[in-house]
């Protein structure tokens, strides 16, 4: 199939194979730009939403993922704090809402909750889904359909679970948990009724052929939301010396998962600094979300700039509703 006839065969229905998105990685940057804009014109309109995270509980986590600063298993030097309290979160979520932020979610360390954990976070997302005009997502584990089903209840509307990499490479980047072990909760959070936010981080050292992978093992998981992050390589982690991916390895993998992914919003999230200086122009390439304001342990954009920028690119600042077929 000819690169100029996919665009439309995706808009179409067609979904491309694994050969055809290697064969994508290949392509004309400019091709590559022209169809995933035409692809994401499709099916959104040029809208911007919004995110925002709260890092809930920080640090000493059992997991060994090696990107990350919060690991018990690494020196970076990132304090431990606990769980905040409904207060808090709901003071969070406030600040955020009054600025125009579309989602607030909660983000928590540690392989899961404890019950009494989750029952904060619940009573924490019913104040402010009954009382903010925000809608609450939340990353908080590997929870069960139980508590998953009680967050429902209690306002949460979306569910954050990172596959973070390829099924392939998985085991390079953490060996404490597995991918099946993600499924399972994804799976359970559907059962639950709500939507799914999952996606990655380039730049960990994975090849060409499992950024593709990526995107297709999302595909298949039929996630909602799919944030793309940046490594941002965190001294005391095994990936502290990691190259930073260029600006256009950048555009062309955010291209190729928007032929794949021709109807999840995609979403910029970790490593915002590295790529201040073009990240408006990866709008052209099939991003229409960004978290704004800090990370997890990193510091991001402030959501007026994010706002501004937004416009100056024509861009309508409006939550985005998962497309119905």
């Amino acid at each position: 199939m000819q690169l100029k006839d996919l665009a439309d065969n995706v808009i179409n229905g067609y979904q491309i194979s694994r050969e055809e998105a290697l064969e994508l990685f290949n392509a004309p940057l400019d091709l590559l730009k022209e169809g995933a804009t035409k692809i994401t014109s499709a099916f959104f309109k040029q809208a911007i939403e919004l995110c925002c995270i709260s890092n809930g509980k920080c640090g000493k986590c059992s997991e060994d993922c090696k990107f990350c600063s919060q690991s018990r298993h690494y020196n970076t030097g990132v304090k431990e704090s606990p769980l905040k309290s409904v207060d808090e979160f709901f003071a969070e979520a406030k600040y955020n809402s009054d600025r125009g932020v579309h989602r607030f979610s909660i983000v928590t360390s540690g392989p899961k909750l404890t019950h009494d954990e989750v029952k904060v976070i619940a009573q924490a997302y019913k104040k402010i889904s009954s009382e903010l005009k925000i809608s609450c997502c939340g990353s908080l584990g590997l929870l069960n359909l139980d508590d998953l089903k009680l967050l429902k209840e209690s306002g949460l509307s979306r569910y954050h679970c990172n596959v973070e990499t390829s099924p392939n490479f998985f085991k390079e980047i953490c060996t404490t948990h597995s991918l099946k072990q993600k499924e399972r909760t994804i799976a359970y959070a559907k059962e639950a009724g709500l939507e799914i936010c999952s996606g990655c981080i380039i730049g960990m050292g994975e090849s060409i052929e499992d950024r593709a992978d990526i995107a297709l093992y999302l595909r298949k998981l039929q996630v909602d939301s799919a944030p793309i992050n940046i490594l941002n390589p965190i001294r005391g982690t095994p990936l502290e010396n990691m190259e930073i991916v260029t600006p256009d390895e950048v555009r062309r993998c955010i291209a190729v998962f928007r032929y794949i992914l021709p109807k999840t919003v995609l979403r910029l999230a970790g490593g915002r600094l590295l790529i201040q200086k073009y990240f408006s122009d990866l709008y052209n390439y099939g991003i229409n979300a960004e978290i704004t304001g800090d990370m997890l342990t990193t510091a991001g954009l402030t959501i007026a700039d994010d706002i501004d920028t937004a416009i100056k690119c024509d861009r309508v600042i409006s939550k985005i509703e998962p497309v119905q077929d």
